[in-house]
């Protein structure tokens, strides 16, 4: 009597945190954060997300994670301005938001385990950054990137201007961002600010097939792998922060925020 041999069982995990979901498939976590209509990282975004990011830090059972959002207009579309005004208004309002909204993306940044996003639509501004916060980043051919904070009188404050450079060397980053320009995905894949630009409407099961290789190395030696890339980033993003805050404190910011929401061109006094 022969022995039938069987596959082995898929462990299979869901859980909704606000619009963030997380399901786990044999040990590949796939995150989406789908707020419509541009999935901008308000606080509920941001809480789901830190929500996620706790849960799936210590899980031995997580071996890789796959970041991306819902719909077509934006991967994430970054800070929600309209909450800007109230921040302001309150007395330390900016600098607590900046620190949670920081802390966020560092948890992001801090998993162990690798992190693949599949960018299924633009990712600009703060969407950038926290793709920037991945190891791997795919992309449909229609997306678009950059971290145009400048037009509005702001800085990148989720680490853009650190972990940018780090992926198209320093004076690529800078002129992006001095310009705030904004690039296809084949420039971007020039530039190195992605990894691969993927046949359209493949980003999602490119970066799973990605994933599932990933997860069948051993856990230890990737992650280890994972902890020796740029250990140094850290006193670097505290900069990033401080000098954020600054400039968010100037005049121009106001009226940049203020341009943006009346759809005008701002009138910049570069104070």
């Amino acid at each position: 009597m022969s022995a039938e041999v069987l596959a082995p069982a898929v462990a299979e995990v869901h859980s909704q945190h606000g619009p963030v979901s997380l399901d786990v498939v044999d040990g590949v976590a796939t995150v989406v954060v789908d707020s419509p209509p541009v999935n901008a990282m308000g606080r509920a975004v941001l809480q789901g997300l830190e929500e996620v990011a706790h849960a799936v830090a210590g899980d031995e059972g997580v071996r890789v994670v796959v970041l991306t959002g819902g719909g077509t207009k934006a991967f994430m579309a970054g800070a929600d301005i309209a909450e800007f005004d109230e921040l302001r208004a309150a007395p330390g309002g900016m600098d607590a938001h900046s620190a949670w909204a920081g802390g966020v993306l560092a948890a992001w940044a801090a998993l162990p385990q690798p992190i693949i996003a599949a960018v299924q639509a633009s990712a600009v501004g703060g969407g950038l950054e926290i793709a920037l916060t991945t190891d791997l980043i795919l992309t449909e051919p229609t997306a678009k990137f950059g971290l145009p904070e400048v037009k509005l009188g702001l800085i990148p404050g989720g680490g853009g201007t650190q972990r940018l450079p780090r992926r198209t060397g320093t004076a690529a980053a800078l002129k992006l961002m001095l310009l705030g320009s904004v690039v296809k995905a084949d420039r971007a894949l020039e530039l190195g600010i992605v990894d691969e630009v993927v046949e359209p409407g493949q980003v999602l099961a490119e970066a799973q097939a990605l994933a599932v290789r990933i997860a069948a190395m051993p856990r230890v030696a990737v992650q280890a792998l994972k902890r020796c890339v740029d250990p140094a980033l850290g006193a670097a993003l505290d900069e990033e922060r401080r000098i954020f805050l600054q400039v968010a404190a100037a005049d121009d910011f106001r009226e940049g925020v203020a341009a943006f929401t009346e759809k005008r061109a701002p009138r910049f006094t570069h104070s």
